[in-house]
């Protein structure tokens, strides 16, 4: 029986979102069991929703949540009683095989690094998550974990990229930084510096700069970037997506001689629904950390929520974590850092 710890607290739709995507996994998936932290008042509105899974479903109560706009260091002083901490403990515990959180990420960050603690050397955690790209899934990070980061921070990256690749059989992943430009001198300082150390210590893992009308293409496995520009490359490919997809619906709604075709398209319509709705790639990774630990943005509504809740499980039975960290702790052990980058 696999149980995940749901941090059900925190989206912008409130919590029915996330007891509804809860109760959707439970029925499709019978060994599946779900540890919910909620405060008191809540939990009579979520067994409403989970009764019929009772048997399935363990409550912890707890005094309070992670409000978005509370600072982390705030949540950390009070983490115990808090959803998110609770989420977290019992991850950390060995009660759940993995967590998923719609709360605050900065808080997120902060307890995950409290209760979990940082896995193989690694310094900082990444969000991380596949988009649907050119022939085959693209791997991005950081999503937004971290903001500032300095050539080495990047190239740590690259190493939890590939060693995530690795850990699951595929040997030779191919890695691109991303930038405003492919020559070697574009980019900032701090960029440039990572390009230069991925040159010379990746060897054939790395391909270079990629632009970011580029990231699509599918010849690269993944990409990495400091946390400010992914999630903003991140929410405007979500933005651009369902922009497209209204105007699509739009037009064929508008026009009398496309009506006749919607028909015709509702298949075709599907299948790109299954591979580029932002709904179905909501869910992010928090790799870095010692245990499976998923993130959901706050907008999430119960679709988002539901597939994010899949991801999870996805990783969780498809990625070895112990065999991730053996893979970084081997490629980061033969790496020669600069003396300038040392203690960045």
């Amino acid at each position: 029986m696999l149980t995940i710890a749901v941090d059900a607290m925190g989206g912008d739709l409130g919590p029915r979102i996330a007891f509804r995507a809860c109760r959707n996994l439970l029925k499709s998936h019978p060994d599946i069991r779900i540890i919910l932290p909620l405060e008191a008042e809540l939990q009579p509105q979520a067994h409403k929703f989970l009764s019929r899974y009772s048997d399935r479903v363990d409550y912890l109560t707890c005094s309070g949540h992670v409000r978005m706009d509370e600072h982390p260091r705030n949540a950390l002083r009070q983490c115990d009683n808090l959803t998110m901490g609770s989420a977290l403990n019992s991850l950390a515990a060995g009660d759940a095989q993995g967590v998923l959180s719609i709360g605050n990420t900065g808080s997120l960050l902060l307890l995950a690094r409290h209760y979990l603690g940082m896995a193989g050397g690694m310094e900082r955690p990444a969000l991380a998550t596949q988009l649907p790209s050119r022939g085959k899934p693209l791997l991005l990070l950081d999503l937004g974990a971290n903001i500032a980061v300095s050539a080495q921070q990047l190239v740590q990256l690259a190493l939890m990229a590939i060693a995530w690749y690795r850990a699951s059989g595929f040997p030779e992943p191919q890695i691109g930084l991303l930038n405003i430009g492919s020559e070697p001198g574009k980019g900032p300082e701090f960029v440039r510096q990572a390009g230069e150390m991925m040159e010379q210590q990746l060897g054939t893992y790395y391909h270079g700069f990629v632009e970011g009308d580029r990231l699509f293409d599918g010849y690269l496995d993944a990409v990495v970037c400091d946390g400010y520009s992914g999630n903003i490359v991140l929410k405007t490919t979500e933005g651009l997506i369902d922009w497209m997809t209204h105007m699509m619906a739009s037009e064929l709604g508008n026009s009398k001689t496309l009506k006749w075709m919607v028909p015709l398209w509702k298949a075709s319509i599907r299948r790109l629904d299954r591979k580029v709705s932002p709904s179905r790639h909501g869910g992010a990774m928090l790799l870095g950390v010692n245990g499976h630990v998923a993130k959901t943005h706050g907008k999430s509504d119960e679709r988002t929520f539901r597939y994010a809740l899949e991801y999870l499980v996805g990783q969780i039975r498809s990625r070895d974590q112990q065999a991730f960290v053996d893979e970084y702790q081997a490629l980061s052990a033969g790496l020669q850092w600069p003396d300038a980058q040392s203690g960045m």
